[in-house]
């Protein structure tokens, strides 16, 4: 099953990504008259090849991604070669592979939206207000429910976190329903936001801490890994004897709930479950409290259920949208990073193949097209940076040419350049995948 839900999905997803990507350098030469060397898949060792119209198609063994091998890509000494063309046609050439991921996460995107499936309904309603933040200082309160962000409705958790992401260094409008009355507020959305931290002393316990840092109960419970939710499945026998009682829970009972339905004490239940005393902590624990860019806390109002689907013309708009949201979350996480508001989760294949599995099981096949979408995104970005050996790395010595009023650099130095960005780019991915490998054998997910 880990193969079916993994490794086929994930290899998949990059053939084609890889494909689309390399197309569009592909196309785009052949049309300004670029001899095409080579079209390959994976990185060599090549373990298939075949010649078709000038053009060798081949298949390598490592899945790091494509290339298309034009002729001249530093010299331009060749009629056909790319450095002989005009600057414009080889920016062109050089950008065509990730205009193509860009183009292609919209037709996901839109896809995704096209194809019937459930979507979580749920508008976030504020758990708590952490003191001192944003949300505080703005006159949000527990219970407030959140309808609207900058104008753009949105109807659940996920949207909601989304939208504030989206304008992170901005001040956001929030339009919240508190009790039958409507109101905006603005509430700063912050690049940094340090945690909280606190390390448990001799006789703290739940209650205590909570009261001391401002925050609730079951905010300390989950910084704590106090778990309240049952193990759906697990098969739980409640008292003895003839007055005992039999239940399995279901995804998302919680001790408070289930004792109440059942009639029976939580204390009992949660005896049954194998849970530990919900206020006790230990001494010398570390409790970290993610402050969040506004300072809340927030959970579904309600949470149920239902089918979507758009028809083409409304589906487009929307996966133009999405792909623009993608590209403006990614760099406000490049620029919160760099302000220090966190540390960046990197993987490489091994840990996206871990995630895509983690997708499939989670949330089935039908999302796919999305986290494809995502990866088309990030394939784009990430191509397009000014480093040695990716298309940016080559832009930037046209860009470079340009400055220098047409002196190009010399092609021995520039392929030098490429050679050592492809040293280095092969050394991190074999860095990541080792830590990559490590967090799976530790049962760890990129997701949490």
């Amino acid at each position: 099953m880990t193969i079916i839900n993994s490794v086929v999905p994930f290899v998949a997803i990059i053939v084609v990504l890889v494909v689309v990507h390399e197309l569009g350098h592909f196309v785009t030469a052949k049309l300004a008259g670029v001899g095409v060397q080579e079209f390959g898949l994976g990185y060599p060792p090549r373990l298939w090849a075949k010649k078709l119209g000038g053009t060798e198609y081949s298949i390598n063994a490592l899945p790091l991604g494509g290339f298309v091998r034009m002729v001249g890509e530093e010299d331009p000494s060749h009629p056909q070669s790319l450095a002989s063309k005009p600057r414009p046609v080889r920016l062109v050439v050089l950008s065509a592979g990730s205009f193509m991921n860009f183009l292609f996460a919209i037709v996901l995107f839109a896809a995704g939206l096209m194809i019937p499936r459930e979507v979580a309904v749920g508008r976030a309603v504020v758990q708590e207000v952490l003191p001192g933040s944003p949300a505080k200082e703005a006159g949000l309160q527990q219970g407030d429910v959140i309808w609207k962000i900058n104008g753009r409705e949105v109807r659940n958790v996920g949207e909601t976190g989304n939208a504030i992401r989206l304008h992170l260094g901005e001040t956001v409008t929030m339009l919240v329903k508190r009790g039958q009355d409507f109101s905006e507020l603005r509430v700063r959305a912050r690049w940094t936001y340090p945690d909280i931290v606190h390390v448990v002393e001799p006789g703290e316990d739940v209650e205590s801490v909570a009261k001391q840092l401002g925050l609730s109960t079951a905010s300390v419970r989950e910084a704590a890994g106090i778990k309240t939710t049952l193990e759906p499945g697990q098969v739980l026998t409640i008292g003895e004897g003839p007055d005992a009682v039999t239940y399995t829970p279901e995804k998302g009972d919680t001790v408070a709930s289930v004792a109440q339905r059942l009639g029976v004490s939580q204390e009992a239940l949660r005896a049954a479950a194998g849970l530990p005393d919900p206020n006790k902590l230990e001494v010398g624990q570390e409790l970290r409290f993610s402050q969040g860019p506004t300072g809340i806390v927030i959970a579904p109002q309600y949470l149920y259920t239902e089918t979507q689907s758009y028809s083409l013309f409304k589906a487009v708009p929307l996966g133009v949208r999405s792909t623009i949201d993608s590209l403006t979350l990614a760099r406000n996480e490049i620029i919160s990073w760099i302000k220090g508001g966190g540390n960046p989760e990197v993987s490489g294949p091994i840990g996206i193949a871990q995630a895509t599995g983690e997708v499939v099981k989670e949330a089935g096949w039908k999302v796919l097209t999305d986290f494809a979408a995502l990866l088309s995104v990030n394939l784009a970005v990430i191509n397009i940076l000014p480093l040695p050996m990716l298309d940016g790395g080559r832009v930037v010595f046209v860009l470079l040419e340009v400055v220098r009023g047409g002196r190009r650099v010399a092609p021995q130095k520039e392929a030098l350049v490429h050679l050592v960005g492809l040293a280095a780019l092969l050394t991190l991915v074999v860095v990541i995948s080792y830590f990559d490998i490590v967090r799976i054998i530790q049962g760890g997910s990129i997701f949490r």
